[in-house]
């Protein structure tokens, strides 16, 4: 997992024309941010985020507080160990993960039709439904269709096809 990161500049410096800024992994240390930045009387004690980097959907604003990103940071790194976070993070919010724990199954798969072929597949294969649950979802039309493409032709009380040669 990428840590997250932000470019703090100081806000007085900045609308000075001044611009003084500086990128930081996080969690940092507000004072040490205060001295890189020189965040102070003179220069101006105001700082401001201007860029963000690795927040997989939480919302980072220009006057977020280092206390809030910091606190986010540290609980992303409570589910850094988890498979696929990334992926997870992407569809769920930290706080879904936090309750959540490990209660989360990925499947590597391109669209939904790729998903059903690889979660059956995990199931143990057709074999593994019962055939009332296998009918929910069997397409008759379509394999109908298929049947007369491949040689059955409609009578007027049915279909017949040629068997062998």
């Amino acid at each position: 997992m990428k840590t997250p990161r932000v470019y703090i500049v100081n806000l007085g410096n900045y609308n000075r024309g001044q611009a003084r800024g500086k990128w930081y992994d996080l969690p940092v240390d507000y004072r040490r941010v205060q001295r890189d930045l020189l965040l102070d009387e003179v220069h101006g004690e105001e700082y401001a985020i201007h860029a963000f980097e690795n927040f997989y959907g939480f919302s980072v604003s220009e006057y977020s507080s280092i206390k809030e990103l910091n606190a986010y940071a540290q609980q992303l790194e409570e589910v850094s160990h988890m498979d696929h976070i990334e992926d997870i993070l992407e569809v769920y919010t930290l706080k879904e993960v936090l309750e959540l724990g490990d209660n989360f199954d990925f499947v590597q798969a391109d669209d939904e039709e790729d998903l059903a072929y690889e979660v059956v597949e995990q199931m143990g294969g057709l074999e593994s439904f019962e055939p009332s649950t296998l009918e929910l979802y069997f397409d008759y039309a379509a394999y109908g269709r298929d049947l007369a493409l491949r040689g059955y032709r409609q009578s007027s009380n049915g279909y017949v096809r040629k068997l062998g040669r």
